[in-house]
């Protein structure tokens, strides 16, 4: 065949133009293709390539997980490319606690799924290739309240889920200090990680928010006591970094507010959250209109400053924030269970077919690029024994 005449280095930026269900079907031409398509530095140059082709052709793909009957009929996750889903993953059977499941990430194509609050059992999944990894347990102790992080060690070339917490004052322990336990997909193993000692999150902290953004994963963490702050853990040097907020950030009851990531910067959306009735003697609950104010991160070093890039609004009926598309497009809820988009240039809204069905927070929406990395072990995945010399 002529195509088995073309240099490696041709024939890689050939195959790595194909879409992932395409390039698995392409494993069992022959061992040189299952070898190539399989390598580290072919993974990387696909993920590249489809990352760039969505930021220049515009088209980048959702990832929406979504519930049915508030998660008791199950919970998908939807491939949204415009504005109807093309493709539904199940999830129900992950042995996740399915009404409060969470997504974190993506990194290289890669979510951690686990449940909010507990985070006994931790999934890592390539929806692309429908590939799940249910994490081993991390050690359990009595008392703490976690919280969890997902990223990605470029010096490693390894994933990284981080999980740390702090002593509740409510459940007797004799224990009294802060916990941190860090896994590693090459391993697949938990070890003891040690919280740095210039970070005290106390025993009040609460996280509001969370976001992945460039491998590395940040939380907003709200204080009653007040000295609010972006933690963010870098997965790196795997030491934990207090991030100062915007000066407005005088956050009561009736404040929402979400952390995003907008263009790989890290992104602060403010909006009121308080739901008004019209009259005392309606039975219809009309939402207030709301303003939407979008700050961004802007590191210069060691140095932080936020900038207001833009404020969205007045809008009715748009009840919380979704996150952003790379041409800009705002995401957000509409009446409990839809998800809509505003477009800040054309100040158009439309309409997604994408439903929750449950009026609780059942939407979470993740920007999305495919790609080959495995999270199956190494005895789990498929052998040589279907390959064609």
């Amino acid at each position: 065949m002529v195509i088995e005449k073309l240099p490696e280095a041709l024939l890689m930026e050939i195959l790595s133009r194909l879409p992932v269900k395409p390039l698995l079907r392409s494993k069992s031409v022959c061992k040189g293709w299952y070898s190539l398509i399989q390598n580290p530095s072919f993974i990387s140059l696909h993920h590249n390539h489809a990352a760039s082709m969505a930021v220049a052709e515009n088209t980048d793909c959702l990832l929406v997980k979504r519930s049915l009957n508030g998660g008791y009929d199950g919970i998908i996750l939807s491939f949204v490319p415009n504005e109807t889903p093309i493709e539904d993953i199940d999830v129900s059977s992950l042995g996740l606690d399915i009404p409060g499941l969470e997504l974190l990430g993506p990194c290289n194509g890669v979510v951690c799924l686990t449940e909010s609050g507990y985070y006994s059992t931790i999934v890592l999944c390539n929806p692309s290739m429908r590939e799940f990894r249910v994490l081993p347990q991390p050690s359990y102790k009595k008392g703490y309240v976690a919280n969890l992080g997902f990223g990605f060690d470029p010096s490693t070339n390894d994933y990284k889920v981080v999980k740390f917490g702090y002593y509740n004052p409510h459940i007797l322990t004799d224990e009294n200090d802060e916990t941190m336990e860090i896994y590693e997909l090459s391993t697949d193993s938990w070890r003891e990680g040690r919280v740095n000692s210039q970070i005290q999150f106390g025993l009040h902290f609460v996280c509001l928010s969370f976001a992945s953004c460039k491998g590395d994963f940040y939380w907003y963490m709200f204080c009653p006591d007040g000295d609010d702050a972006i933690i963010v853990f870098w997965m790196t040097d795997e030491v934990f970094d207090a991030k100062p907020l915007p000066e407005v950030c005088l956050f009561d009851d009736s404040i929402g507010s979400e952390l995003f990531v907008l263009n790989d910067s890290l992104a602060l959306v403010l909006y009121p959250s308080e739901w008004t009735e019209p009259s005392s003697f309606s039975v219809w609950h009309c939402p207030m209109e709301k303003c939407f104010d979008i700050w961004v991160m802007e590191e210069q070093g060691v140095e932080v400053s936020w900038t207001k890039k833009f404020a969205i609004g007045p809008l009715q009926w748009l009840e919380y924030p979704l996150g952003f598309r790379r041409n800009g497009e705002f995401l957000l809820v509409s009446d409990g269970v839809q998800m809509m988009s505003y477009n800040p240039d054309t100040r158009r809204i439309k309409e997604y077919q994408v439903y929750g069905h449950s009026p609780s927070r059942c939407l979470q929406v993740l920007l999305y690029t495919e790609s080959l990395v495995s999270v199956k072990r190494h005895n789990e995945r498929d052998g040589h024994d279907d390959l064609q010399v």
